[in-house]
């Protein structure tokens, strides 16, 4: 999975970039969920197996849920680190942001 870094705080853009990329994910993994969940319900109503294929069902189901628990575990941890890392109020379009003193150490 890609690792996405938090935005800069200062950075209008970039937090309403990180607002709209978390809110446009947020639709899409209800979606998913919604799919996934149709399709599960679907193959255990309505498939009648027996011995080997009903366990390798079973496998690829519980893969699936898997998947599902995933993708909404990492959704919902990102969406925790934006809301901690995020200011209330968004900075002013034109305002500069205020210069944060650098953790380098020339040598």
């Amino acid at each position: 999975m890609k690792r996405r870094s938090l935005p800069d705080p200062d950075s209008r853009t970039q937090v309403l970039r990180a607002r709209r990329k978390h809110t446009e994910q947020i639709v899409l993994t209800v979606v998913f969920t919604f799919v996934e969940l149709w399709a599960i319900v679907a193959v255990v109503v309505l498939l009648e197996a027996r011995g080997v294929l009903a366990v390798a069902v079973a496998v690829v189901l519980s893969a699936s849920l898997i998947a599902l628990w995933d993708t909404w575990r990492t959704l919902l941890m990102f969406g925790r680190a934006l809301r901690s890392w995020l200011p209330d109020e968004l900075p002013a379009a034109d305002a500069e942001p205020p210069r944060r003193p650098s953790n380098l150490v020339r040598l």
